[in-house]
């Protein structure tokens, strides 16, 4: 690990993997500062699920003090770094672990979800998914949920949802929203999961409004899937910021590199149809295989001349200053 990459601060806006300790020995061998990670089994979780999964994630809490620690706030996040472990701050794909009960908000809240993504692929009864051929935007329960989610100050997440529904949340939410994990739609057409991306029309939208932008390194949402490089990886990093700025691009590289292809089949599907997803077990990119990988990252904009101040942002500082804004 380079100089630079060992003061850096690293945050990943999401990954979704085991709640295992191989898992965390990686984020400690990359020198990530904190993850939000996916609370929850499969992304169609409902509410006793939920809490299993978060039942879960306590012990592990617990049980490698060592390694991580819980993040509820920005400040727990420069704590972790001072002990150098990994902060932890989590988070919901989906709402359906609140049923129809708006009030689980803040239990979950109490219980530590800092973050809930508003609907996975598909409908719900708070909007669409991007998987939907038709977006209806987000329902009256949704727009409640927001304002709910904006007085516990809860951070709204819409990366899986459709695009009318991503603007509705924009629009809606009195606080900034993020896209914790997706890439730039306008960057290159060689992209398997297309409709995960987002238009230019919707990424300026969301900076306008002080939001936070998470690019994915999941194989399925880069250019060139397993082929990417991480040459490409960083000119899409590049083409973001001219169209948004900076200061509303970091990482949220979506990693599973420990969940099983019986994982992927089922978060791709939901419980919504009988299909078998059409995947293979996700490849990640040479330079990229596990979070240990995160300085490579920092030596090639380093390489390209970026400013040790942007590439600071870039990697985790703007990450913690959103949340700093967002969940306090």
């Amino acid at each position: 690990m380079s100089n630079l990459a060992q003061q850096m601060l690293i945050i990943d806006g999401l990954q979704a993997d085991e709640c295992d300790e191989s898992v965390f020995a990686e984020w400690r061998k990359g020198g990530v500062t904190c993850v939000h990670m996916t609370c929850m089994e499969y992304t169609f979780d409902n509410t006793r699920a939920a809490l299993s999964a978060l039942s879960r994630w306590r012990r592990a809490l617990r049980n490698h003090a060592d390694l991580i620690r819980p993040a509820r706030c920005a400040d727990d996040i420069l704590s972790a770094q001072a002990e150098g472990k990994t902060a932890v701050l989590l988070g919901f794909q989906n709402t359906l672990p609140l049923e129809d009960d708006l009030a689980l908000a803040e239990i979950f809240y109490d219980l530590g979800i800092r973050v809930i993504q508003l609907t996975y692929n598909h409908q719900t009864l708070i909007g669409s998914g991007c998987q939907e051929t038709v977006d209806t935007g987000l329902s009256l329960y949704g727009k409640r949920l927001v304002k709910e989610m904006n007085r516990l100050r809860m951070l709204v997440d819409t990366s899986h949802c459709g695009l009318k529904t991503t603007m509705d949340a924009i629009e809606t939410s009195e606080a900034p929203i993020a896209v914790t994990h997706s890439n730039p739609a306008s960057f290159a057409s060689d992209v398997e999961l297309t409709h995960r991306l987002k238009n230019d029309e919707t990424l300026r939208a969301l900076a306008k409004r002080g939001g936070m932008f998470g690019m994915a390194l999941f194989p399925a949402m880069l250019p060139g899937g397993m082929r990417c490089t991480l040459q490409r990886f960083c000119d899409m990093v590049e083409h973001l910021v001219g169209i948004v700025g900076i200061e509303h691009v970091g990482l949220g590289t979506d990693f599973v590199w420990q969940r099983p292809l019986s994982y992927i089949k089922q978060v791709r599907t939901g419980r919504s149809t009988f299909d078998w997803a059409p995947v293979v077990p996700p490849k990640w990119p040479d330079w990229m295989k596990t979070p240990a990988d995160f300085p490579r990252i920092i030596d090639e904009l380093s390489g390209r001349g970026w400013k040790d101040d942007d590439i600071a942002r870039f990697m985790g500082r703007n990450w913690l200053d959103f949340y700093r804004r967002v969940i306090g």
